[in-house]
């Protein structure tokens, strides 16, 4: 879930420095700026207010696709980082943006009832391969007990994909064989994840969500009305979720919590419409 940035600001240390004029070499800041893929968008220079209502519209890029939207959709309420990365949080259950200024300060139960979106482009790889790629394992752990469909353990289809559980009983006995304890968090059921997939006409998987592994009964939340509560359960029960954005070269990536899985749909329709409608066209 997402963590809280606390930002410290020594404005008696700042203010002599106002007063200094600029050294006739020191470049002005630049106010765009474009990435490898050709996509320029607008950047926020100077001090940002994430309380500003209406929220005043920022710009990022994913790809050579340049978005835009109004800045309290953004993770940290401002717009993206100096670098360009960005990520974007709704609130459920609305699935809508939180207030301008709500996640200044993020509490744990605000973090509980954020769903996190992440957008990925790359050139090297079709999103198709991508997702071939993370459903195998990697060339320097072939015989992981949990990084492959073959080594789990396939169910009836469930909330219209196909569910891949981990088998405990085999990734524990890998670990000892390595000489790993049963005390290890590997061995726990909190630290392996069920896979739930599914996959194109060609019979590709297209989209793969995974969760904490339904062995870990507790999820270290509960529900009141209609709203999650953090227990003292020291976990938390959540999905990774990533699927493919057909007309774009893009994988969405979306956390949540376990219990949000039957709404998949629903999350990643809301998703898709995030980045499509905020979509600058050329």
């Amino acid at each position: 879930m997402m963590v809280p940035v606390l930002r410290t600001v020594f404005l008696s240390a700042l203010l002599p420095l106002a007063a200094c004029a600029r050294s006739p070499d020191e470049k002005p800041v630049a106010l765009t700026q474009t990435n490898e893929q050709g996509c320029t968008r607008q950047r926020s220079v100077g001090p940002q207010d994430a309380y500003a209502d209406p929220a005043p519209l920022k710009q990022a890029c994913v790809g050579p696709y340049l978005l835009e939207l109004p800045q309290n959709y953004f993770d940290n309420q401002t717009g993206t980082e100096h670098d360009g990365s960005f990520g974007l949080a709704l609130e459920y259950p609305s699935l809508e943006a939180f207030k301008p200024g709500d996640r200044i300060g993020l509490t744990v139960d605000q973090s509980l009832r954020t769903i996190d979106i992440d957008f990925r482009y790359s050139e090297r790889y079709t999103p198709l391969q991508l997702m071939d790629r993370l459903s195998r394992p990697p060339a320097h752990d072939r015989n992981s007990p949990t990084r492959s469909l073959e080594t789990r353990i396939k169910g009836t289809p469930v909330f219209g994909l196909t569910p891949y559980y981990v088998d405990l009983a085999h990734v524990r006995a890998h670990y000892r064989a390595e000489g790993i304890g049963d005390e290890s968090r590997v061995m726990k059921a909190a630290a392996n994840s069920d896979w739930f997939i599914s996959r194109d006409q060609g019979g590709r998987v297209d989209r793969l969500i995974s969760c904490t592994s339904r062995e870990a009964i507790d999820p270290g939340y509960e529900w009141q009305k209609g709203v999650p509560r953090k227990t003292k359960t020291r976990e938390i029960a959540s999905c990774e979720h990533l699927f493919i954005m057909p007309d774009h070269r893009v994988i969405a990536e979306l956390r949540y919590l376990r219990d949000l899985l039957p709404e998949w749909e629903r999350l990643e329709s809301r998703a898709s419409a995030v980045f499509i409608e905020s979509e600058v066209l050329k």
